[in-house]
């Protein structure tokens, strides 16, 4: 799908029916009731090899597709996100992180987010987009799905000559029987025609198209393996457009208002009269003044970015693993429908749209818990350091020694010689692979960085792991031997303190950008000031209280790091903090360094492997309690007690008077 066929849908108001040249049509062919659950899809001007979907994004086990739901009279009800369960992107994985796969593994954690979902779609919660739409897809796994692009109907694949229906197979029994490989153990899919029993054919999902389900080359696959499905409001605006408007800078979709404006206006069905976004307006013609903008900034990302921690603590609280791929896009807005009731832009409701990527590695021998997640080694500024130090290669094993533990194990000591980079850190494991003879040999080993080694070598010692008796005896015979063609991978020590470090960039993008101080520059400048206030730590004062002697001391902080980031409003620092406290402010700044695991004596986490076993999402409670006490201390700002403003102002009036 082409960049400008999304934008479309993504930076427009939402069209209440169906676009000119789109379709949409019902993902099941029994679809008939009165509300429908369809996808929308291109109906002409595709070109060749271009999917008629409107893509929205993809992961490492799904693909995400634009559809609606449509009432009786073909109103779009509503638009929703079609998510279909995919597990083709896991070619782009780690080996390791395959490894530790299969069906039931992706099938468990799918149904572990839909569950998260609900949680955040509580009544009550006040968190998530409110959307979850159940459609018994996301814990059965459907028939295969295809449409008719031209026509806008579901098809019902089945054999062209026995006409028996398709299915993913999920019968290990039959599997067995057949020498296919088994679903619950392995990433193998296949579809079957379950009417035939025994004599069914076999079809791999990675090759099922409309032509070998007997359907002709014009059927487009929604969901030809037969995934599972998940259905959710669709959140048109991106996380960073939501913050980026309300401190009124211009984005990628154009003038930041006039963005929130349109989707608000479709959302609500009226034409929003200016600044009808806002809570605090000046009088007059002149529009919101500078305060009361900067105020209302300040609440409003304080507001969204609460509403992201706390999604990402639910859903590590569902899953019990790290997700170890966040960033801003994992994260987007969707405006309420509350007409008049309250300022469309108090109304936002956030959501978590990148699931979690990381997976448990099985590592028998060790009560620390190695999780890895599906794309290592990629930079981001986002990752801190030890998500992109997972690192590969291929080099020569000396194996040293072989001991038999008393548990029945054996420990392997070794060599391991390569002419690519290892960088070994504390708590770092090594994932290795080699071949001895016709045996294959899977182990998970620490790496000695202490010893006297030559250039390209190091020492590791395996965790203690059962082979079967030929694998035992070759191994002890391979003592001395090098050992060619070894495949290793490193594993560092990560948990939730990694989402932490990820959450306090996303509060530095929210909070400290701006068009002159772009992410990277107010990252450096934070770490720079938190290194500052690291040197007066043993002096047991409080964070805010040595961040305030840094902002008094030195001009610099205030000017790059002070309150006036919040808005363009043109204010100064010295305004600006007589607008924002200087002690609310450094509750602020204090909250996002707090995040940055490993970055000083002040951060929540020593290390990216400081997390309570069972309770990894625990590391998010502390900077929770800060979000939210910055909210009540900053509602005083915005909603202030009139009664007790008007006796100060009587006390004024008295003093003035006494004075003359």
């Amino acid at each position: 799908m082409s960049k400008g066929v999304q934008e479309r849908f993504v930076h427009a108001p939402l069209p209440r029916s169906v676009p000119e040249g789109y379709v949409a049509a019902p993902i099941r062919a029994s679809e008939t009731g009165s509300l429908r659950v369809c996808v929308l899809v291109r109906s002409r001007g595709v070109k060749p090899g271009e999917s008629p979907l409107v893509g929205l994004r993809e992961t490492l086990d799904a693909k995400v597709v634009l559809g609606c739901v449509l009432d009786a009279g073909g109103r779009v009800n509503d638009w929703v996100e079609l998510w279909v369960q995919d597990p083709s992107g896991l070619g782009q994985a780690l080996a390791v992180y395959r490894e530790a796969m299969s069906n039931a593994v992706l099938d468990a954690r799918w149904i572990a987010r839909v569950e998260s979902l609900e949680k955040l779609d509580a009544a009550g919660s006040g968190l998530g987009t409110g959307g979850l739409i159940r459609t018994g897809l996301e814990r059965e796994h459907p028939a295969p799905m295809f449409i008719d692009a031209s026509r806008g109907v579901a098809l019902d694949p089945k054999d062209r000559k026995s006409g028996a229906a398709w299915a993913l197979c999920v019968d290990e029994g039959l599997l067995a029987r057949k020498g296919v490989p088994g679903y619950a153990t392995t990433l193998a899919r296949n579809l079957y025609q379950p009417d035939l029993g025994d004599d069914t054919p076999f079809l791999p999902t990675d090759v099922a198209d409309g032509n070998a389900m007997g359907l002709g080359p014009e059927a487009v696959g929604l969901n030809p393996g037969g995934g599972l499905m998940m259905v959710q409001r669709y959140c048109p605006l991106s996380f960073e457009e939501f913050v980026d408007a309300v401190g009124g800078v211009e984005g990628e979709g154009g003038n930041a208002d006039a963005l929130l404006k349109s989707i608000a206006s479709a959302a609500t069905g009226e034409v929003l009269r200016p600044g009808a976004g806002w809570l605090m307006l000046a009088a007059g013609e002149s529009g919101q003044s500078p305060s009361a903008r900067l105020v209302e900034a300040l609440h409003l990302k304080l507001m969204v970015l609460a509403g992201a921690v706390a999604s990402v603590r639910s859903s590590v609280a569902t899953t019990q693993s790290p997700m170890l791929n966040l960033a801003a896009r994992s994260f987007r807005v969707r405006l309420g429908e509350n007409g008049n009731a309250l300022p469309h832009l108090w109304t936002a409701r956030i959501g978590l749209v990148m699931p979690g990527e990381s997976v448990e590695l099985p590592i028998p021998g060790t009560e620390a818990k190695y999780y890895v997640g599906g794309r290592g080694g990629s930079v981001s500024i986002y990752a801190p350091a030890g998500l992109s130090q997972v690192g590969s290669g291929r080099g020569w094993l000396r194996l040293r020694n072989v001991v038999a533990e008393d548990a029945g194990g054996l420990v392997i000591e070794g060599t391991l010689s390569t002419q690519d980079r290892v960088v070994p850190g504390k708590n770092d494991l090594l994932w290795l692979r080699y071949n001895l003879g016709p045996v294959r040999v899977d182990q998970y080993a620490t790496l000695d960085a202490k010893g006297s080694m030559a250039p390209g070598e190091v020492r590791i010692r395996s965790i203690p792991q059962t082979f079967a008796a030929d694998a035992a005896a070759r191994l002890k015979g391979a003592l001395g031997v090098p050992i060619p063609e070894v495949s290793f991978e490193i594993l560092p020590l990560l948990s939730s303190p990694c989402d932490l470090y990820a959450l306090g960039v996303l509060a530095t993008r929210t909070l400290m950008t701006t068009p002159g101080m772009p992410l990277p520059v107010a990252l450096d400048e934070l770490f720079s000031l938190a290194g500052k206030v690291a040197i007066e730590h043993e002096s047991g004062e409080e964070l805010w209280v040595r961040l305030e002697r840094a902002y008094m001391t030195e001009k610099r902080w205030a000017e790059a790091l002070g309150p006036q980031v919040l808005a363009a409003c043109g204010l100064k620092p010295d305004e600006a903090f007589e607008v924002i406290p200087p002690r609310l402010w450094m509750g602020v700044v204090a909250m996002i360094i707090r995040c940055f695991t490993g970055l000083g004596p002040d951060a929540r986490c020593k290390d990216y492997g400081d997390a309570p076993a069972g309770g990894l999402h625990k590391v998010f409670d502390g900077v929770l309690d800060d979000l939210y006490a910055l909210l009540v201390a900053c509602r005083t700002l915005i909603v202030s007690d009139y009664r007790l403003n008007a006796e100060v102002r009587t006390v004024v009036r008295e003093c003035m008077a006494a004075a003359r």
